[in-house]
């Protein structure tokens, strides 16, 4: 047989198999150039003339949506307020296709929670609030009912409503679960083990922190999947398995150059500082502490300035220094004078301070319960607190 009668036959089977012939290739190369366009000529006009540009037929596309889709959850972390812009676009143009293409209406609820999310991480959670109860009355399969209760989970736990963040989370595990998407299901079980980690009363965090970093895309979520190794290198350094929790420190320092933002690198810093404390590393853990703690007065995070003066006056403690931990508080005062929620963490710290001082056993248990308090207390103030950069 001759050479030129075979050389494609090989190619010509894949094509079958995927159901995608040079043709439909073509097709669909050529349905992305012009959604591309459109979406240039879109998203670069001003924002007022935005919503007209959309009720012309031309832009009647559903290449246009799931692009204006795609493109928000791409948006997410680096630029939010780009993502809630196109999230918005993606919720206009589907409501206006639905009349014609019913396939546009399963469109609205992932628009919304895409704007949703992006308004979380814009530390706007009432707004975010707002862009949920959107979403729930065009909630239908078992997917979309995933990741709301995700993103609602996300949205309750930065509230200050870590039982129903709980719960939101759980019903999410079970929905990813019926779905069979087990990086999603392995994403929620690390969420989880983070919300444990901060709320001890929600059980016991090291089994969903490892059941998470086993099974989660640490391509695709690399800053969540770091919060979540170092995580569990603290509670298994808590346990005095120390060679385990330096094996997950390993694992964790893979994963910085994956991380270019550096505001989520610093919060790294304060849980590798911890799982060093935790070790017996305490001269090193001090100097991050230290180091992290200016850098919060810098931001300037006064929230989160208090929590890391906890774990730094832990460390110190247990170093012999009880004695510097007043000055810890004295600094915060000083700092943050307009803050008032800071009056309760100033005491909560003080009142640390006497107890590290009288020797009281204990105090790792102690300065845990001393964080959650001033979490609930932030999150219910609105002190502003790093979002958990999730997309």
């Amino acid at each position: 047989m001759d050479d030129d009668d075979t050389k494609g036959e090989p190619y010509d089977e894949i094509w079958r198999n995927l159901d995608l012939s040079p043709e439909k290739v073509a097709e669909r190369d050529r349905r992305r150039k012009k959604a591309g366009d459109l979406f240039a000529e879109l998203t670069s006009a001003p924002p007022e003339r935005q919503a007209g540009l959309l009720r012309q037929e031309r832009f009647q596309s559903l290449d246009l949506l799931d692009l204006l889709l795609e493109s928000s959850q791409d948006a997410q972390l680096a630029d939010p307020a780009r993502a809630e812009d196109l999230s918005h676009l993606a919720a206009r143009l589907a409501a206006t296709l639905s009349e014609d293409e019913p396939e546009a209406v399963a469109a609205l609820p992932r628009a919304f929670g895409l704007g949703a999310n992006a308004r979380r991480l814009r530390q706007d959670v009432t707004g975010a609030d707002a862009m949920l109860a959107k979403a729930a009355p065009f909630l239908e399969f078992s997917g979309e009912r995933a990741l709301y209760s995700r993103i609602a989970a996300l949205v309750r736990w930065e509230q200050g409503r870590p039982d129903e963040a709980d719960a939101l989370l759980r019903n999410a595990i079970r929905l990813f679960g019926e779905e069979e998407s087990v990086p999603e299901v392995a994403c929620c079980r690390g969420l989880l083990g983070l919300l444990q980690m901060e709320q001890r009363g929600l059980g016991d965090p090291l089994p969903s922190l490892l059941d998470g970093w086993v099974e989660m895309s640490r391509e695709l979520r690399p800053a969540l999947a770091l919060r979540v190794v170092l995580s569990a290198a603290v509670c298994l350094a808590e346990r005095r398995q120390m060679e385990r929790a330096r094996m997950k420190l390993r694992e964790a320092w893979r994963l910085l150059s994956e991380i270019g933002d550096p505001r989520e690198l610093l919060r790294a810093s304060w849980l590798e500082a911890r799982v060093l404390g935790r070790l017996g590393d305490r001269e090193e853990a001090l100097q991050m502490l230290e180091s992290v703690r200016l850098r919060l007065f810098l931001e300037p995070s006064p929230a989160e300035a208090a929590l890391v003066s906890i774990d730094l006056g832990l460390v110190l403690a247990e170093s012999g220094r009880a004695a510097e931990i007043e000055s810890l508080a004295e600094a915060l005062r000083k700092a943050f004078p307009d803050e008032a929620p800071l009056i309760v963490a100033t005491g909560g710290l003080l009142r640390f301070a006497e107890l590290a001082l009288d020797a009281e056993p204990g105090l790792p248990a102690l300065a845990r319960h001393a964080i959650a308090t001033m979490l609930r207390t932030f999150r219910v103030a609105r002190l502003s607190l790093q979002p958990m950069p999730f997309a």
